[in-house]
């Protein structure tokens, strides 16, 4: 469901009192030592029972296939390839369900890498593994932030989503004061999840089709949001700058970055399942990268969403997945470069 620009307007400026959010005068993330860390855990979350399109569950290997991994080591970087975890689907039937169980392995997988001292790169697979890689992340490091770029702020819960799709709840899950009023819905199937979210370290960049409960929850928490009305009027370095400031004012808690390649605009990443006009370029997801990367503070990032089986052709295909590869560079602090 979308929300008009007026009402959305309006909810952020009021998120933006709530929460105090100025633009800071002297935090400037470009004046900071890039540090990332130089060995990289990476795996395939290959799922796509979180939303009704079959072939998201493919594109870890396709982004592999397009040199992710090579490219990855010739700037440097130790990569570990621990695979893919794979579920999918039974008889080519969807199993909403399975994606509460499903993500246990995935919040295990993340919490080991990140235990060995590692960068934790997680290739979905649809966004409901999103469950998985934060929680993950949190029982290895319970004071880390999330960034969550994404066209969709992906905090519905079971009782407010009217679509029923796990990949537009991940967070939700993760956070307490939420993942409590859906006991009943879930039952054993996360008996697992240890809800370590805080509502206040958590920043959305990149909304543009929100739902009405999604954003009564925003509103509720305080929870910094800067969607594309806000990123047009003040572009992507202040929106990034600003989400930090909030979040880390002490520039010390480690970054989960949660990155839908549908926050791009559909020009630069047609083949995706949620494609919604007016999106971020491929040189503002850049920028938005290279930034959090700068910190020094980025330990664990997921690419989701791509999905080869919604391109019209071979060319909106290789599009997007080059559009991957190359926000997931930028991320791990690589230059713009013409290879």
């Amino acid at each position: 469901m979308k929300i008009g620009f007026q009402t959305i307007k309006s909810l952020t400026g009021k998120c933006l009192l709530t929460r105090g959010m100025t633009m800071p005068k002297t935090f400037s993330t470009s004046t900071l030592q890039c540090s990332t860390k130089r060995s990289i855990g990476v795996f395939g979350a290959c799922f796509d029972q979180g939303q009704p399109h079959a072939g998201v569950g493919d594109a870890p290997d396709l982004i592999r296939q397009a040199g992710l991994l090579d490219k990855l080591r010739s700037r440097g970087f130790q990569v570990t390839d621990h695979g893919n975890i794979t579920k999918t689907r039974e008889d080519g039937k969807l199993d909403k369900r399975l994606a509460l169980g499903y993500n246990k392995q995935i919040s295990q997988q993340v919490e080991s890498i990140i235990k060995e001292d590692t960068f934790c790169l997680t290739l979905g697979g649809d966004h409901s593994v999103g469950l998985g890689t934060v929680a993950g992340h949190l029982s290895a490091d319970p004071e880390a932030v999330v960034i969550w770029v994404d066209a969709h702020a992906d905090i519905n819960t079971m009782h407010s989503s009217d679509s029923g799709n796990v990949h537009g709840m991940p967070l939700s899950f993760n956070i307490k004061e939420l993942n409590e009023s859906q006991n009943n819905a879930v039952g054993e199937d996360l008996d697992w999840l240890v809800p370590n979210l805080s509502p206040s370290r958590l920043a959305f960049i990149g909304l543009r089709d929100v739902d009405q409960g999604e954003w009564k929850y925003i509103h509720k928490f305080g929870i910094p949001s800067f969607p594309m009305q806000t990123i047009d009027r003040i572009g992507i370095t202040s929106a990034v700058e600003s989400a930090l400031h909030t979040i880390d004012p002490l520039k010390k808690r480690k970054i989960h970055l949660s990155f839908d390649i549908d926050v791009l605009d559909p020009k630069e990443a047609p083949a995706t399942g949620t494609r919604v006009r007016g999106g971020l370029t491929l040189r503002e997801a850049l920028t938005l990268c290279e930034l959090i990367n700068e910190t020094g503070r980025l330990t664990g990032m997921d690419l989701v969403e791509v999905n080869p089986s919604l391109a019209q052709n071979q060319s909106e295909i290789d599009t997007t997945v080059e559009a991957a590869v190359e926000v997931i560079l930028a991320a791990m602090g690589d230059p713009r470069v013409t290879e």
